[in-house]
């Protein structure tokens, strides 16, 4: 495991060697967010009937949640996120809520090779059946090519989540991988094909999204930080075989209370047909959560265990990006209670060197 992990990270760290530079006019933008470990991508959209929470309630749920954004010159990006959520569950927790969040970014290098600094602002607008607020966040950042069409976005902010509620800014740090499309990648989106083969990685998931409290919004009592981390990352033994695992750790907490979660899921991944535009896969994955909760000197302990299993499909635009649609399952080994989906969301695909196009 320490060999496979060592060569993991050493071979993300050679990926800039052959990234090149993509921004220009035209360029499109997207992103997803979703924070789960199951097997398959997810973010841009979900549709899920679930009773993980207690087998005698079950919940309907549709989620919908992309961003995307247009260069509208090599350093100028513009776009929005948008979201979507309706659930129906048959107790107290029905509803829907709709969101905005349009952002402005500005390239300060956009002729560099792989590393792009930008400026970035951005609105941020909510609306439930519950409650509603305004907030935005300002900041700087960078985006590092590790492919053609994958970009690793790093970005430090000053947060305001709720104009609502003062004394509550605060400071963030995030990063995540994203698309960026140049007209050059877009030209071949309808007859791409894979280069999956051993030492290709799949690699997923938002790696860091951290805040800090800077201020309180309540007398008395400290800041709340916040840290989560999931990253997913499979190596592939043959061109069809990949195996990984993904990671989840959540921390939060002040002075009152601390909270904890640390999950761990081993995946497995098959591809049943050859390398071709539209390819078929099977994948499984088992999941260990471990949760820990402080409260006034008291802990509280607790863990769940859960498998879950997927057939899915990749319509790769470019030979490192493919949107993926999965029907999949996911059983709570604990509780007896399940989640069934379908989801969608963008995989993301790295090939070593010697095997690059």
């Amino acid at each position: 495991m320490k060999r496979f992990t060592l060569f993991s990270l050493v071979l993300l760290l050679c990926c800039p060697l052959w990234a090149q530079a993509q921004l220009s006019k035209g360029t499109w933008y997207a992103s997803g967010y979703a924070g789960s470990t199951l097997p398959v991508a997810h973010g841009l959209a979900g549709l899920s009937y679930s009773n993980e929470f207690s087998p005698e309630e079950s919940l309907f749920g549709l989620s919908i949640s992309p961003e995307f954004g247009y260069f509208f010159s090599r350093r100028l990006l513009m776009g929005s996120r948008i979201s979507l959520s309706l659930l129906d569950k048959n107790s107290i927790f029905g509803g829907s809520a709709i969101g905005a969040a349009p952002f402005l970014r500005y390239y300060l290098n956009p002729q560099a090779k792989t590393s792009h600094f930008f400026v970035n602002a951005q609105l941020n607008l909510f609306s439930s059946s519950d409650f509603s607020f305004t907030g935005a966040n300002a900041g700087v950042g960078m985006t590092h090519f590790l492919a053609p069409g994958i970009g690793l976005d790093a970005y430090l902010a000053l947060v305001e989540p709720d104009f609502q509620i003062r004394k509550n800014t605060q400071f963030g740090l995030f990063t995540s991988l994203n698309v960026y499309l140049n007209p050059e990648l877009r030209s071949t989106r309808k007859t791409a094909l894979p280069n999956l083969q051993r030492g290709s990685l799949l690699v997923g998931g938002t790696m860091v999204n951290a805040r800090f409290g800077i201020t309180s919004p309540r007398l008395g009592t400290s800041n709340i930080s916040m840290l989560n981390l999931s990253p997913n990352l499979l190596y592939f033994v043959t061109d069809r075989l990949g195996v990984g695992a993904a990671l989840n750790l959540s921390l939060s907490g002040n002075d009152n209370f601390d909270a904890s979660i640390f999950g761990i899921s081993p995946q497995l991944r098959y591809y049943l047909t050859p390398a071709k535009h539209r390819m078929l896969f099977l994948a499984g994955a088992y999941h260990y959560d471990a949760f820990k909760t402080t409260l006034d000197s008291q802990e509280f302990q607790s863990s769940s265990s859960s498998a879950s299993i997927a057939l899915g499909l990749n319509s790769f635009f470019t030979s490192n990006l493919a949107l993926e649609l999965a029907p999949n399952l996911k059983y709570n080994l604990d509780t007896e209670s399940m989640r069934v989906g379908i989801d969608l969301g963008i995989q993301f695909f790295l090939n070593s060197p010697k095997n690059r196009q």
